[in-house]
């Protein structure tokens, strides 16, 4: 009777070990602002409107991004050291399909109908559709780090980390049709398409710490200008009339004139600030070492709000409440 006992407490044990993890969810008509925490492993979910922690979801694999998919609802989990990517329901907080990958995954661009799935080790974009079928894939130029997309000249932008450069990817053959020299170890850009221009961010190489956003051509991809960001511009967000430049190594947020490239105005921001987005009226920074999100009147510059989230907050993602 024991031995019986024994063996069908170590089944429900295998079984619950073995199912998906449901979160708490996140109410869809909450505005919400999510970061991913690499030191700890998790995410953290802000209600935009109260700045209030919502929930922290603890994960399980070492995910470095999240993204969200068109639905508003699905966010897709990766990183560069994981063999599978993970799509959750917010509103739910259960998982709704996982897909296997090669590690190396370091960015995805979300369009309306797939995904374009940058990975490093492979030097590959691939082509999925949301159902985790691979369409097609892109050969590229080694270490492709980020990707954007130039919805004006018909082309997505990959951006190379160890080489320093740029390749430039026509949709219609899904080829590369250009590459060109950027600064060392750039890590992401921006795509002006009012201006035709390209502004590209990294930290630069060895001693040669990079003091300057490059500034590059849509159309051919040539060097045009250097912009002075001190130090280690990294992140990019464009309002209608500004643009803001995050640089880690200095702590700093600066905000520029797009067509003049003068600078308006600056901000000492967080400490070892990471990433940038967009939320409403709002600039949202997260401060890596600092742990928190900061949030930013984005026409003031002033800082309006601080909230606590988990270790070493890297990326984040800003979703707009379901009635808005």
């Amino acid at each position: 009777m024991q031995i019986r006992f024994f063996f069908w407490l170590m089944v429900v044990v295998l079984l619950a070990s073995c199912a998906p993890q449901t979160y708490t969810p996140i109410p869809r008509d909450k505005s919400v602002v999510s970061v991913v925490n690499i030191k700890e492993q998790s995410l953290s979910f802000i209600d935009y409107n109260t700045k209030k922690l919502i929930a922290t979801w603890k994960m399980k694999k070492p995910v470095t991004k999240a993204i969200l998919l068109p639905d508003n609802d699905t966010v897709m989990l990766f990183g560069q050291d994981m063999d599978e990517m993970i799509a959750y329901s917010l509103s739910t907080g259960r998982e709704k399909k996982r897909w296997n990958v090669h590690k190396g995954v370091t960015d995805i661009l979300v369009t309306a109908h797939e995904l374009l799935v940058v990975n490093e080790k492979d030097s590959t974009v691939s082509i999925m559709t949301f159902d985790g079928k691979v369409k097609h894939t892109i050969a590229t130029p080694p270490s492709p780090f980020s990707i954007i997309e130039d919805k004006k000249h018909h082309q997505w932008i990959v951006i190379h980390f160890k080489h320093g450069a740029i390749s430039f990817i026509d949709k219609a053959t899904k080829r590369v049709k250009r590459t060109v020299d950027t600064l060392d170890f750039a890590v992401s850009g921006l795509v002006v398409p009012e201006t035709d221009e390209l502004w590209v961010g990294g930290h630069g190489s060895g001693a040669n710490i990079q003091q300057e956003a490059y500034v590059h051509s849509l159309v051919d991809g040539r060097l045009l200008t250097r912009v002075k960001a001190e130090t280690m511009p990294i992140q990019f967000v464009q309002t209608n009339d500004t643009i803001y430049v995050l640089c880690h190594g200095s702590n700093m947020l600066y905000a520029f004139d797009p067509k003049t490239k003068h600078l308006m105005r600056s901000l000492d921001i967080g400490a070892n600030p990471f990433a940038i987005v967009k939320a409403k009226k709002e600039l949202v920074i997260a401060s890596y070492d600092g742990n928190e999100l900061i949030f930013v009147d984005e026409k003031t510059l002033k800082q309006t709000k601080t909230v606590s989230v988990g270790h070493g907050p890297f990326y984040i993602f800003f979703r707009g409440a379901k009635e808005e």
